[in-house]
């Protein structure tokens, strides 16, 4: 309820040791029932599978990410305390997934209203975007002074999406198709960048090297040959 007084807060290492638990918990839980909530669009496996690695996609790009984007502010000259933007990434995560997780019932009604593949896809990102953007502002207000402040935050702000789309790649599938296999997790392939350029024409039911009755691409061979087209 009061992100900036826990942020002040995480100045003090003992404070900020204090709180990680807690933070951590409200994250993991959150994003737990989000994830079940996400996975009820296949159902099945897909339910727990998704409950198990929603909570990996707000933790991991927080400890990528965050060396990178004190490095940025620094080099705009903007006093960067290290344990308060730690606490502050800690607050930013929590503070989504909490207001994901509260977002959660209305993403079942859509989905329990049988929406399409594309559809169900872009309810997700949709959302995952409009509450992470409180976290990132959070984020943002630990870096204070310094110069062109904007351009530290937007740079942070592409390199946070940026990371976070990819780990959503790697940890894919959340919504698996109607159709296809249920998988913890698909073989490396591509990147997220490469799909979301795939989106415009698999939202058109035309796929190139791409078989969607299966669970991805097809072997490089076929791919070369003639690719998969409906």
């Amino acid at each position: 309820r009061s992100p900036e007084a826990l942020v002040d807060e995480a100045v003090d290492p003992a404070a900020l040791r204090a709180m990680l638990p807690r933070l951590a918990a409200v994250t993991v839980g959150s994003a737990v029932v989000l994830g079940a909530v996400i996975g009820s669009y296949r159902g099945g496996l897909q339910v727990p599978y998704a409950a198990i690695k929603l909570p990996l996609l707000y933790g991991v790009p927080l400890v990528v990410t965050l060396p990178a984007v004190r490095a940025l502010y620094q080099a705009f000259d903007a006093e960067v305390v290290w344990p308060q933007l730690a606490g502050a990434g800690l607050v930013a995560v929590a503070r989504a997934a909490v207001l994901a997780a509260a977002l959660a019932p209305a993403l079942w009604l859509l989905y329990s209203l049988a929406p399409g593949y594309h559809a169900a896809v872009a309810f997700m990102a949709g959302m995952l975007l409009l509450t992470g953007l409180p976290g990132f502002l959070t984020v943002a207000r630990a870096a204070v002074g310094g110069r062109m402040r904007w351009a530290p935050a937007l740079a942070s702000l592409a390199l946070i999406g940026a990371t976070t789309a990819q780990t959503g790649w790697l940890l894919r599938p959340f919504i698996a198709r109607p159709t296809a296999e249920v998988t913890l997790l698909r073989p490396i392939e591509g990147d997220a960048f490469g799909a979301l350029a795939r989106v415009p024409l698999a939202a058109m039911d035309i796929y190139v090297g791409y078989d969607p009755q299966r669970r991805g691409l097809l072997g490089e061979g076929l791919e070369r040959r003639e690719g998969v087209r409906r």
